[in-house]
């Protein structure tokens, strides 16, 4: 079992100090405020598991935590009383260490005289609640151990002892579950991600005039009231969208979203006749009973995949005529049966989308990996926003686009600078090799943003560079057509940056990259009068060699290893299997990139 990886480490500690350590017990030592801060974080620890496990909160949970100098092992004491179930848990809240013998130990010594009821041995916090423990241990059916730990598993004599002690017919205490729980790095990183995901849409749905398709898919289709479907929207908002490829994008970019709220404003009843439909699917249909002509079904898990523009629009002209009826207006829906982890819903939702014009780019919502990645990011106080949407502003919002060019930015093949400026949307197709190399499953959320504010201050200084360069002068087109170039050796400077568990300070990266930046640029002007004596700097930064000997030149000379003796013969190495132009220079170079 892996250990919890270090950026979903930093969202725990993160929350552990936000939303639990405020409400335990006090401290009972007199360590000092470093160790304090330390044991806090650990103490939280059980308070969170607690809270995730049973779903109680963080209060009732940081309650439960009797973790403290002369615990005996355990660090939380908590009685569920819908269950009947009497939890006792001791955590680790460790990097990388395994649960190990020396740590299961004391737990089972605390357990035994627990169920003795000898409390003479502990400290203060379990010694304040002894009556609610007796009262527990009186009360409860079950007694159950749980031990959440964030390191690389639990090691075999540590599970050796624990299932001595549960097999140990001498304690005479059958309610004693006979398999400890374990609450491991898998459970903490989903448990994290999900409290930023969307909640699943569990609704009743009316049809007039419905039909059913049986097979190969359950099908319903039917009229339905517009306005039953934007009072979806304004209870679940996004949630309702989940499974399509773009969320609202405003009526000011679309004619078609124009026409939608003209069509509510002067003819509700011609709706149905002018638009295209609405298309949804969900995980479970359940046909309920009819009434007047209309029928009611129970859906779980709905998602509109075509049609968000109708329903968004529809709501927003609704917002904004308060006093205007829509209930004259229907839409013909359609309610397919297709499960969120299957590609069938997927497949669905890329063949119906061709109302409002649609980008390559659109389809990347699909991949599973951006929501991950919004998750993450959205623990991180920024918005990560994935599907083409109208609210997409500010310092604090990060779109796909930037993502992409932040993410290309950093690697070793040159290609992607050249992508970047000639055919950038090669890159948003999520099928490709090219945007799989990007968004890697491995990919940290806290990556992407730090790669996204470097980059952002990286082109706000080589933008200010041309602007100040001589009017059509080689120097301005230098920095113009070349920007994705000098961008990426500068990336390369702030990969230890980049890859830090936590975010960077955006107020720090200007001043920390000025200086190294602007030698960067004469450089690069530098070898700009070198090199471009044939073509101009538009067609040759389109060149994928060009880039490649451009590259290799300037992290040359930026990364001072024109002594490195190792440089001449990798220039003399040209290998058509290679996976891009003079790899093997251009990586060894990239890899000895000083860092800033």
């Amino acid at each position: 079992m892996p250990a919890l990886e270090p950026q979903y480490l930093a969202l725990l500690k993160q929350a552990l100090a936000a939303r639990f350590v405020p409400f335990l017990p006090p401290l009972l030592g007199n360590a000092n405020p470093t160790d304090q801060a330390a044991k806090q974080l650990s103490r939280a620890f059980s308070a969170f598991a607690l809270h995730k496990l049973l779903d109680i909160t963080p209060q009732v949970a940081a309650a439960s935590v009797v973790d403290d100098f002369n615990d005996k092992g355990i660090d939380a004491i908590h009685y569920h009383a819908p269950s009947e179930t009497l939890y006792l848990l001791q955590t680790k809240l460790k990097e990388s260490e395994q649960f190990k013998q020396e740590d299961a130990l004391p737990f089972c010594e605390g357990i035994r005289l627990l169920l003795k009821q000898d409390f003479t041995a502990f400290n203060g916090n379990v010694l304040n609640r002894k009556a609610d423990i007796e009262g527990a241990l009186d009360a409860c059916s079950h007694i159950k151990l749980v031990v959440p730990y964030t390191g690389d598993g639990v090691s075999q004599t540590a599970r050796d002892a624990l299932q001595a002690l549960l097999d140990d017919e001498d304690l005479d205490e059958e309610r004693l579950a006979k398999q400890v729980e374990y609450y491991t790095a898998t459970e903490i990183a989903r448990d994290l991600l999900a409290e930023q995901a969307y909640q699943p849409v569990h609704t009743d749905i009316a049809l007039q005039k419905h039909a059913k398709v049986e097979s190969p898919r359950a099908t319903y289709y039917g009229v339905a009231r517009l306005a039953d479907l934007v009072g979806l929207h304004q209870m679940h908002g996004k949630a309702l969208y989940e499974r399509n490829i773009r969320y609202f994008l405003g009526s000011s970019k679309s004619d078609v979203n124009k026409a939608i709220k003209t069509t509510l404003h002067d003819a509700p009843a011609d709706f149905f006749y002018l638009n295209n439909g609405v298309t949804a699917v969900c995980d479970l249909i359940e046909p309920k009973a009819k009434k007047n002509g209309v029928k009611r079904f129970k859906v779980r898990g709905l998602s509109i995949i075509n049609g968000a523009q109708t329903v968004a629009s529809a709501a927003e002209f609704v917002r904004q005529h308060p006093g205007k009826s829509i209930d004259d207006a229907k839409v013909m829906l359609t309610l397919i049966r297709a499960s969120r982890d299957g590609q069938f819903g997927k497949s669905v939702t890329k063949a119906r989308n061709h109302q409002n014009p649609v980008q390559t780019a659109n389809f990347a919502s699909l991949d599973e990996n951006q929501e991950r990645l919004r998750q993450e990011i959205a623990h991180l106080s920024f918005d990560y926003h994935y599907r083409p949407e109208a609210l997409a502003t500010g310092t604090k919002a990060i779109t796909l686009d930037e993502a992409l060019r932040a993410l290309a930015s950093q690697q070793n093949d040159p290609r992607y600078a050249v992508w970047l400026k000639s055919e950038p949307v090669r890159l948003a197709n999520p099928d490709s090799a090219d945007y799989q190399a990007l968004f890697t499953a491995a990919l940290p959320g806290v990556t992407l943003v730090n790669a996204v504010l470097c980059h952002r201050a990286i082109r706000t200084l080589v933008v200010d560079y041309e602007q100040k360069a001589p009017a059509r002068s080689q120097e301005r087109l230098i920095y113009r057509h070349g920007v994705h170039v000098i961008t990426a050796v500068m990336m390369k400077r702030l990969r230890n940056r980049i890859g830090a568990a936590a975010v960077i300070d955006p107020a720090v990266t200007p001043a920390l990259i000025s200086q190294p930046l602007d030698q960067l640029r004469q450089q690069a002007f530098d070898v700009g009068q070198q090199r471009l004596i044939v073509e101009g700097p538009l067609a040759y930064f389109r060149n994928q060699g060009n880039v490649a000997a451009f590259l290799a030149d300037l992290m040359e000379t930026h990364f001072a290893l024109g002594a490195d003796p190792a440089i001449a013969p990798l220039r003399n190495i040209q290998n058509a299997a290679d996976a891009y132009p003079r790899k093997r220079l251009i990586d060894y170079l990239s890899n000895r990139a000083p860092q800033l």
